[in-house]
């Protein structure tokens, strides 16, 4: 149900017919659980829809391959536990042109899936770090769930997500090895996507 919220959530993008988009989905699972749905959408959505599989379960690998499968001249990733507000893509690239830059990332807030428990909120333990748009960010603060970038910037004949990160830290490393070869990224504090947050997620842990 995750992936069909995003889904939606891509079909309304803001663009004033100033620039188009499509989406691609890659699949990490060997079971294709995503295909049928993806299909589905693929026969009544305005926005093309690519379908991709990656059947070994490494999240750098799926990566590589939703990158082997994109088109145009931007970049944009998005997790699929996540949901775009209507000017996310709007905002990506408006910055990115506004501060000349090679890439921009924005905030991912928390959606609740039920009221949280007091101690949830007063501790803020989903809240991530923001920063007032036009910060330049360091590698240390960057990760995919909400970025654009440049097609241009990736490193030609290298594999732009390195497969020894196999669970996570991969996008960490791409942004730090990109930025070794001076590219610079900003924050978009109105690039918003939600992310959500299950209820069994806010429940204490007891040892």
């Amino acid at each position: 149900m995750l992936l069909k919220k995003l889904l939606s959530g891509l079909q309304n993008q803001r663009t004033d017919s100033l620039f188009s988009y499509s989406v691609v989905v890659a699949d990490n699972d060997p079971a294709k659980s995503a295909q049928e749905l993806v299909e589905e959408f693929t026969k009544i959505s305005p926005v093309q829809i690519t379908y991709c599989i990656e059947i070994e379960q490494n999240i750098a690998l799926a990566r590589n391959k939703a990158l082997a499968n994109a088109q145009g001249d931007f970049i944009a990733f998005i997790d699929d536990d996540e949901c775009p507000e209507v000017e996310w893509l709007w905002n990506l690239l408006k910055t990115c042109f506004d501060y000349g830059v090679d890439g921009v990332l924005g905030p991912v807030k928390p959606s609740f899936e039920s009221e949280p428990p007091i101690w949830v909120s007063k501790g803020k333990f989903f809240d991530r770090p923001t920063y007032r748009t036009g910060y330049q960010v360091n590698w240390d603060q960057t990760r995919t769930g909400n970025v654009l970038f440049k097609r241009e910037i990736l490193i030609p004949g290298e594999l732009p997500f390195h497969t020894e990160f196999d669970t996570a830290g991969e996008d960490v490393d791409f942004f730090r090895r990109l930025m070794g070869q001076g590219s610079k990224f900003v924050w978009c504090n109105e690039a918003v996507v939600h992310e959500l947050v299950p209820a069994s997620r806010c429940n204490k842990v007891r040892g």
